[in-house]
């Protein structure tokens, strides 16, 4: 769940480095459709923005992109190999298959939704598995009537709330609950007790983080949520977390969303040491082997070796050096 802090297939490499098309320019790509990539606040490198009841106003124009929109079948709706996905006042529907909408209109956050379940299934599968959510997943739209978002394992559905910046509206958001679903897909059960509850929103934020990376320019790459949590934050930037504090085990509230900020930057520390496709392979390895209940300890203990048989003993260094900053190890 991406609680608000105030409330408590191998792919080629042309596609995973496919630049999506600004707004205005000559060529369409068929099928497409208009998002923020990831959100406005890092395109523009603007703190200053506000959500104005989802007004599409002039500052925001320059932060949409025309994407491609890959696997997608051709029934006309925004269902494809990977995700299938509904909104609140109907599915959006377009026959030439171009979804071409503003944030005013519900089916901009549809789009963004299957943009971004898609982008990352095929970055994983880019990384060698096969088998992770790879048969598909629900995302509904603004049928959740708080601003919150949350992943359901019993449907296999990703809900995504409204309120403020609908949640649909920022690619980390949902990223993040498509971390749930990641580690649900490896783990079944994962998330049952504080640390693996906590381990499980770290890595939300940390899969928001490593998938915004590649699209952020170097802006705000570890300030989760910029964009929605201008809604509800007062510091600047806004984030509604971080994967870069320097929090430790000792600093534990018991609120797994804060204390999952300790096994972020623990992550963090490693695609840092190491580079994000092999910190990311390393993780999502480890993870195959979580038990539903796992400790702090215990899932660290397993990134160690997995970080050995990926990279070696040098990486398993790495890794260990980085759970032993945050007193984990």
């Amino acid at each position: 769940m991406f609680r608000r802090t105030l409330l408590s297939l191998v792919v080629s490499t042309a596609v995973l480095a496919l630049v999506p098309t600004r707004v205005g320019a000559a060529t369409v790509p068929t099928p497409a459709g208009r998002i923020f990539l990831p959100n406005p606040v890092v395109t523009l490198h603007d703190q200053s923005l506000t959500d104005r009841k989802d007004e599409d106003y002039a500052a925001l124009k320059p932060a949409y992109v025309i994407a491609g929109l890959q696997h997608l079948d051709h029934s006309g709706y925004l269902q494809g190999d990977f995700v299938t996905v509904r909104g609140s006042g109907g599915r959006a529907f377009e026959a030439d298959r171009r979804f071409l909408y503003g944030r005013h209109d519900e089916r901009f956050e549809q789009v963004m939704a299957y943009y971004a379940i898609t982008r990352a299934q095929e970055y994983i599968q880019h990384l060698g598995f096969t088998d992770i959510q790879s048969d598909g997943i629900t995302v509904k739209v603004n049928q959740y009537g708080i601003d919150n978002s949350y992943f359901d394992p019993t449907k296999d559905l990703i809900r995504l709330g409204k309120g403020g910046v609908d949640d649909g509206e920022d690619l980390e958001v949902i990223w993040h609950e498509y971390g749930h679903a990641i580690q649900e897909a490896e783990s079944p059960g994962f998330g049952v007790g504080h640390d693996a509850g906590s381990i499980g929103e770290g890595f939300g934020d940390y899969w928001a983080a490593t998938m915004s990376q590649p699209v952020s320019g170097g802006y705000g790459v570890t300030c989760i949520a910029d964009w929605d949590s201008i809604s509800y934050t007062v510091d600047v930037p806004h984030c509604l977390r971080r994967v870069d504090t320097d929090l430790t085990v000792d600093d534990q509230t018991g609120a797994i969303h804060h204390d999952g900020q300790i096994w972020s930057r623990a992550l963090w520390d490693i695609h840092t040491a190491l580079g994000r496709t092999t910190a990311d392979t390393i993780v999502l390895t480890a993870q195959y082997h979580f038990n539903p209940s796992t400790t702090f300890r215990d899932a660290a203990l397993e990134v160690v070796d997995a970080a050995r048989s990926v990279g070696g003993n040098s990486a398993a260094n790495v890794a260990r050096a980085a759970f032993e900053d945050r007193g984990i190890l």
